[in-house]
């Protein structure tokens, strides 16, 4: 079982790495990351985000820069306290993720539709798997930013 756990790993990390090389270019892959974590945790200070992605918290200011001049983050003060700033993922930054997510998608589905039927077939019976899978993979993160 280890073994077959150990190729399903490699084989679904070798998918990812293909739509992640085949994705729009217009953010790198950590500034990609951080619109997901605001996306799922709110507005969170520069300092977190920088702890979140591992990176320096220059960076990171350049990061958020970067997204702000696009239109995809924006900073704004902390209702709770004035002097902190929080970074937020506008509606724009939201778009912007779902044509990543949807683009994505479409590569995999071309590459599912070439498929013979009983390929497509096993991979539709895999399906409850894989979303407890994406489940798992999303309360996992979920640990990590808490």
């Amino acid at each position: 079982m280890a073994q077959q756990s150990s190729i399903l790993g490699e084989t679904l990390f070798a998918l990812a790495g293909i739509a992640i090389r085949r994705r729009d270019r217009t953010l790198g892959l950590t500034a990609a990351s951080t619109l997901v974590t605001l996306e799922r945790t709110g507005a969170r200070r520069l300092t977190d985000l920088a702890v979140n992605e591992d990176v320096t918290q220059p960076s990171m200011t350049a990061l958020v820069t970067q997204l702000e001049k696009l239109g995809l983050a924006e900073r704004r003060r902390d209702p709770a306290d004035a002097r902190v700033v929080l970074v937020a993922i506008t509606r724009a930054g939201r778009q912007h993720l779902r044509g990543m997510r949807r683009a994505g998608a479409a590569m995999l589905t071309g590459l599912i539709d070439e498929l013979d039927e009983q390929d497509a077939g096993a991979l539709t019976a895999a399906l409850p798997a894989l979303l407890r899978l994406a489940e798992l993979a999303a309360e996992n993160q979920n640990s990590r930013t808490d």
